[in-house]
């Protein structure tokens, strides 16, 4: 699958045709997913997955977090570049949403997640951070991320990893801003 994706390919492969690259039947494809696009989706989501497990299985302290949020967008944004051919194929094409969905959960999810155990992190006041506000602004900060990463790879000459991070970070929401320690 990243092979095809790699090449450009991903709205005009067949499970057929992925099925016999990968020497398995269309029945064993169709236990696993239900698209090739969803195939792709679950690939990526294992590869994000290991981006966690990378890091310290326990919390960082408050003094630490800052620190450790910075890290991984740094490690999500190199993660994007060393997959960019995949990347740029699946958020372009006709079926891009469910590569945008599994990004877009993948931010989402880890974001609030950092709210809810560092509620001073967040722009409004803790009273009012209930579970659709928490939603909400993991939400919004992880859509504005995805949407900046699918510019930043449909670009012609893409930018360094460290010249996108910092021109996110300028755009980010203020609250994640001074929750990855200011300034980019």
């Amino acid at each position: 699958m990243i092979r095809f994706a790699c090449a450009g390919r991903l709205d005009d492969v067949s499970v057929s045709e992925l099925a016999r690259a990968a020497e398995v039947t269309r029945d064993t494809f169709y236990r696993h997913a239900s698209s090739v696009t969803e195939l792709l989706s679950i690939a990526l989501a294992d590869k994000l997955a290991e981006l966690v497990a990378e890091t310290n299985e326990q919390l960082p302290t408050r003094a630490e977090l800052g620190g450790v949020l910075s890290a991984g967008e740094l490690r999500l944004l190199r993660h994007i570049e060393e997959l960019a051919p995949v990347y740029r194929t699946a958020l372009a094409g006709q079926s891009a949403a469910p590569v945008r969905r599994t990004l877009t959960g993948f931010l989402q999810r880890n974001l609030e997640v950092a709210l809810r155990v560092y509620p001073d992190i967040a722009p409004i006041p803790e009273h009012e951070l209930d579970d659709e506000s928490v939603a909400v602004l993991a939400a919004y900060a992880a859509s504005g991320t995805v949407g900046a990463i699918e510019v930043w790879l449909s670009c012609d000459e893409p930018r360094a990893v460290e010249d996108v991070r910092r021109i996110i970070k300028a755009g980010a929401p203020e609250w994640w801003v001074r929750a990855t320690g200011g300034a980019a």
